[in-house]
């Protein structure tokens, strides 16, 4: 290669660099501004690691509107990947994601627009007790329709009648390898909330955000839960680019998943 040609590729390599820097620094402003999420911020040394298919965290302190003298912590995971986004999603969002070994998760209801709401159980380490709690998840159908499809995101929150639920799927014995004692001896989160977030960048290209908010409750340190978060967060980060090569094959509608906009993604496994 000459020279004249070597700088050339090395211009446009830089050139697409920076198109793709602009294309998340957007995609991320629009989505906080259309949801009063907190998401910017990421500076000089984290774009780039970002770019460069990183897993990149921030850690954003919100105040707690019940209690000012307590201050909540929201992580944020972003990574860009080299896939396409409905595979990722697919991922992301299936009924057996297997994220982790400790968590024990129960659908207890879904409806045709996407919606649902799930039992999960987390087996603490020793001497911490259990937590369990009930989220209910949805798709933002708005946000997708407002940025023309090109953001998806679904997002949970804890129910509001997580307690008589909870009771209700104990009493039932609905739920494999926990006992009603289990269910007696965990504590119920009084707060978990965030979102998987997906933005087309291209065609084979998506930037992913996953943030959560979480309080576990009792004497559990924050910094604790800080680091536990931040690692379950890369976990499922790189789990989904991973797992997308197979998600469509894995995919048999026996617990249907909806796109962002709310439109259901058919199964393409042979015989359906």
């Amino acid at each position: 290669m000459t020279v004249s040609r070597l700088l050339c590729a090395l211009f446009l390599l830089a050139a697409s660099a920076a198109h793709a820097g602009l294309d998340v620094t957007e995609a991320l402003t629009r989505y906080q501004t259309m949801t009063g999420v907190s998401v910017t911020g990421l500076d000089a040394d984290q774009l780039r690691d970002l770019l460069a298919g990183e897993t990149v965290y921030r850690t954003v302190k919100l105040s707690d509107e019940q209690d000012r003298s307590n201050t909540i912590i929201r992580i944020v995971g972003y990574r860009l990947i080299n896939e396409p986004r409905e595979p990722l999603w697919l991922a992301a969002l299936a009924y057996d994601g297997n994220f982790s070994t400790r968590l024990t998760e129960y659908l207890a209801s879904s409806d045709e627009q996407g919606d649902a709401v799930w039992y999960q159980h987390v087996d603490m380490p020793w001497p911490l007790r259990d937590r369990h709690w009930l989220i209910r998840t949805s798709k933002n159908r708005k946000l997708a329709e407002a940025t023309g499809n090109e953001i998806w995101e679904h997002h949970w929150g804890l129910a509001d009648d997580s307690y008589a639920r909870i009771a209700d799927i104990a009493r039932r014995n609905v739920v494999d390898n926990l006992s009603r004692e289990d269910f007696r001896r965990a504590v119920i989160l009084p707060r978990n909330n965030g979102a998987w977030v997906m933005t087309k960048v291209s065609e084979n290209q998506t930037l992913v955000v996953l943030h959560a908010t979480m309080d576990m409750g009792g004497m559990v340190p924050d910094g604790l839960v800080a680091r536990s978060t931040r690692k379950q967060l890369r976990k499922m980060l790189t789990k989904i680019e991973a797992d997308s090569d197979t998600a469509y094959a894995n995919y048999d509608r026996r617990y249907a998943i909806y796109r962002g906009d709310g439109s259901l993604i058919e199964s393409r496994q042979q015989g359906e």
